[in-house]
């Protein structure tokens, strides 16, 4: 029986008598078509702690109880943030009426007619990013530097839990290009990969890393997202535990995140096209951050051209989060007030993973924040290269290659912070230090 973001199993779900076991709390939960299973028609709920596999009496029964579960354990998850957010309507689903994290979990399409026992189901929203204005472009934690970690915590539960080791303790690091959340001992192992690899900072010290654009990343993506496309092929007997030594991080987290060991390969099942740039392209042009993710997972390139329009996949991002007005606007309707953004998380998942800022103008016009978003990347490259740093698309440095007073300080307290954030990967024994 799903109610309330939970799996039970009674013997007679109507009266609710004679509970089985603990119920299955499907925030922490994934479910796919099990695999090498003697039976016909199994699936499985996967939890950090144990997995349970079920047996339908049909293949349709199957594929609607795997649709069915994962709509419940995205509703649970997303919760009281889900107000906010755009929800699926009839015919909005991506490929084949399925998102991307549906399709590597196993789900089929729901058949029609059929309906779980969750009274309180809420349809599955679509993965793509809306616009969600901010109030400023650079932002800062310093009154309260716990305040995003909470943020993210109460967004998925499972950022509570180290993404790679399901530890529990000082899980308060993050991978900005992979959007997850680690704790301190796995993050020195995603340090010494190097940031081509990951860029890790820490949640609670380098405030000033982040923008609207990848707070919002964090928010739409997190551990579960994540680990629907990295460890879709993972079995779970083979996940590392918190209790791992050094060498069973390194070990796992590069098969994970370097050799991709656990990512499901392309197929016509998740994907409709033939290639991982082509199935990159076409969830940039949908705005949907999943199947973004799944073919970066894919090692797609980030730098690809749409041939179609010899665009450049950055201006794709921008112009599909926020598509610029078709008509100058009626002289009754009021201009947008300069101090509103809006996030462009796909662009920054992009940038964060390699896409170059492009040269070329783009082949159609972008909207006030577009432009604005690429004002503040080309300024902070600017900087960085003034100043001899590696640009890495985050820091709040001003575009003015000559400082104020105040802004030097600034960047003074930056330097400081991360020389903290890289004494805490030097605590995680990390045997090679940032670049």
């Amino acid at each position: 029986m799903l109610d309330q973001g939970k799996l039970s199993e009674y013997s007679n779900w109507k009266q609710r008598l004679d509970l089985h076991m603990d119920p299955i709390d499907l925030r922490l939960a994934s479910v796919r078509e099990a695999r090498n299973a003697e039976r016909r028609f199994c699936f499985e709920v996967i939890t950090p702690q144990f997995k349970r596999v079920y047996q339908a009496t049909s293949e349709e029964d199957m594929n609607s109880w795997i649709m069915s579960i994962n709509n419940a354990l995205q509703s649970a998850v997303e919760g009281r943030a889900f107000r906010d957010k755009p929800t699926l309507s009839p015919g909005e689903a991506g490929p084949g009426g399925m998102d991307i994290g549906s399709m590597l979990t196993g789900g089929r399409g729901l058949s029609s007619g059929y309906t779980t026992h969750n009274s309180n189901a809420i349809p599955s929203r679509r993965t793509t990013v809306g616009a969600r204005p901010g109030t400023a472009r650079s932002t800062s934690f310093d009154d309260n530097p716990d305040r995003l970690l909470q943020m993210l915590r109460e967004n998925d539960q499972g950022n509570s839990w180290c993404s790679d080791c399901g530890s529990n303790n000082k899980v308060e690091w993050v991978s900005l290009n992979l959007a997850i959340i680690v704790c301190i001992e796995c993050s020195g192992i995603h340090r010494s990969l190097g940031t081509h690899i990951s860029k890790i900072r820490s949640l609670t010290l380098d405030t000033n890393s982040f923008t609207p654009d990848i707070i919002e990343l964090l928010l739409l993506v997190g551990n579960r997202v994540s680990n629907m496309v990295y460890e879709s092929k993972l079995d779970p007997a083979a996940k590392l535990t918190p209790q791992a030594t050094r060498e069973q991080r390194l070990r796992f987290i590069t098969a994970k995140y370097v050799e991709r060991a656990y990512v499901e390969p392309i197929s016509a099942t998740l994907s409709r096209y033939p290639s991982a740039e082509e199935t990159l392209l076409a969830g940039i042009k949908k705005n949907e951050i999943q199947q973004v993710i799944y073919a970066l997972a894919l090692k797609a390139n980030p730098n690809v051209t749409d041939k179609s329009r010899g665009t450049h996949t950055v201006h794709l991002a921008l112009a599909a989060a926020d598509p610029a007005a078709p008509s100058p606007l009626p002289t009754s309707t009021p201009a947008p007030a300069a101090d509103k953004v809006v996030p462009f998380p796909v662009a920054e998942l992009l940038m964060q993973n390699g896409a170059e800022l492009p040269s070329a103008p783009p082949a159609f016009p972008l909207s006030r924040a577009a432009q604005a978003y690429l004002e503040l990347k080309r300024g902070r490259r600017a900087v960085a290269e003034s100043s001899g740093n590696s640009y890495e698309g985050v820091g709040s440095l001003p575009a003015n290659s000559t400082l104020s007073p105040g802004d030097k300080l600034q960047r003074e307290r930056e330097a400081r912070l991360q020389k903290r954030v890289s004494a805490g990967g030097r605590l995680a024994k990390s045997p090679i230090p940032e670049r």
